[in-house]
């Protein structure tokens, strides 16, 4: 309790301070300028110290993780955007952080011959012998290289004939591990089944994230082709870079070991976190547009605007902490997102525009802005710039440890966002995990 109270003190000096600097902006430009230029420096200095002994923990306590060999992950086939050019030795690098350029030798999968001759065959109708996958195999197996196995044109053709077998099983039946549909008849198969797992769909994780296929091109094209959602993979080995990354996101977490949120990308999926999808779902549930322009207020790390463009939306993540633009400027390009990030106060965005979107998200944040008569006045001009079609609201609980200038109840919070704003009408949709409202305003 103390200590919270001590931070929130803190915070509360800061923002007073920092308050004090942007009100001086219409009023004494000049010294508005070079106040604002100190801060920023100041601001920097302070992250740059942060970034550097996040680092120095990272390397002093070390990645003591390890990948658990037959862990199975179920992703979208369409996450595996690239494959390996570069052979890595499954066997002898499993469980294990690479260090090395071994990730940039890549491609993307929809150009490979193996993909594409997968399209040709079980899409367009054209025999195997009309790709150019075909005639490469051949090709290979003259020079003396054996390929899946076969070493010849009629070992290669029965090994199509069991592609096309595969194709139609996995139709009918759907995508299962291998472990899974391994069925062993004898003392000898038993022993064997263990090994059933490197036929599996296996990836590896590169320095920023982005997930290369290491083993199974064959396996992976029929989910592609057949859109499949979800497909069991293993994860074979991480980039060393991307393991410290997991290790100072795990550093980042509260006093729990929780973020606040889940992270998308499936390789952080189990480090621990405060909120879970409830709120996400409640607010898909009671949207009445599936596309267009979403604003996220405080966005954090990226969860929804990372759920909402899986959705369709093109998104924009407002969020000024420094700390948290870090670790969400890494996330985005791990997954390849294409949401903007905006690294500034939303007081300050688009300042004295109307924020014209279809969707605006404001959860569990805007009692920050009661804390002071400042943040508290800015708050009523950013209500009166917000031109949505929909506008989604969590309140927080009163508490007894926060000084606040304002306090409010979800009801009464609900009406001071109608009374300072263009919209008409509220609508309780829920709760979330923790018992905070939810509302739509339209």
């Amino acid at each position: 309790m103390k200590k919270s109270y001590c931070r929130n003190l803190t915070n509360k000096i800061i923002l007073n301070r920092r308050n004090f600097i942007f009100n001086l902006r219409d009023k004494h430009p000049f010294v508005w300028r070079s106040l604002w230029a100190i801060w920023r420096v100041l601001r920097s200095i302070k992250f740059m110290l942060w970034k550097n002994q996040l680092k120095l923990q990272v390397m002093l306590k070390g990645s003591r993780e390890k990948l658990i060999f037959e862990k199975i992950y179920w992703i979208d086939p369409y996450k595996i955007k690239y494959f390996s050019t570069k052979p890595l030795s499954q066997q002898d690098n499993y469980s294990k952080g690479l260090e090395g350029d071994w990730d940039l030798s890549k491609k993307l999968f929809k150009n490979s011959d193996v993909y594409r001759a997968f399209k040709q065959k079980f899409k367009e109708g054209k025999e195997w012998k009309e790709t150019d996958f075909y005639h490469r195999v051949i090709k290979n197996m003259s020079d003396g290289f054996k390929k899946w196995g076969c070493t010849n044109r009629e070992q290669w053709e029965e090994r199509l004939k069991k592609v096309e077998s595969l194709y139609y099983q996995i139709k009918r039946d759907g995508y299962k591990p291998q472990k899974e549909i391994y069925s062993p008849k004898g003392w000898l198969e038993k022993i064997e089944k263990p090994m059933a797992i490197l036929d599996d769909i296996t990836v590896a994780i590169g320095r920023n994230g982005e997930i290369l296929l290491v083993n199974a091109r064959h396996r992976l094209s029929i989910a592609r082709l057949l859109n499949l959602p979800k497909i069991p993979v293993r994860i074979i080995f991480r980039h060393k870079r991307w393991m410290d990354f997991r290790r100072e996101l795990m550093l980042f977490t509260n006093n729990n070991g929780e973020l606040y949120q889940p992270l998308t990308h499936f390789d952080l999926q189990d480090i621990p976190f405060q909120h879970g999808e409830l709120r996400f779902n409640i607010i898909k549930e009671n949207l009445s547009v599936s596309h267009g322009k979403l604003l996220d207020i405080g966005a954090e790390l990226g969860y929804f605007c990372c759920r909402f463009e899986d959705e369709g939306f093109d998104c924009h993540a407002v969020e000024e902490n420094k700390k948290r633009i870090y670790f969400l400027n890494k996330i985005k390009k791990a997954e390849n997102r294409k949401f903007k990030i905006v690294p500034e106060s939303i007081f300050e965005y688009k300042r004295n525009q109307e924020l014209t979107f279809n969707v605006v998200l404001a959860l569990n944040v805007f009692h920050h802005f009661l804390d002071t008569k400042d943040t508290y006045l800015n708050l009523i001009k950013l209500l009166k710039r917000i031109k949505a079609k929909e506008f989604f609201f969590e309140a927080y609980k009163l508490d007894e440890v926060r000084d606040r200038y304002k306090e409010y109840t979800p009801e009464q919070f609900v009406d001071f966002i109608i009374e300072n704003s263009d919209f008409k009408k509220s609508e309780f949709i829920g709760k979330a995990e923790d018992g905070r409202s939810l509302y739509k305003f339209t």
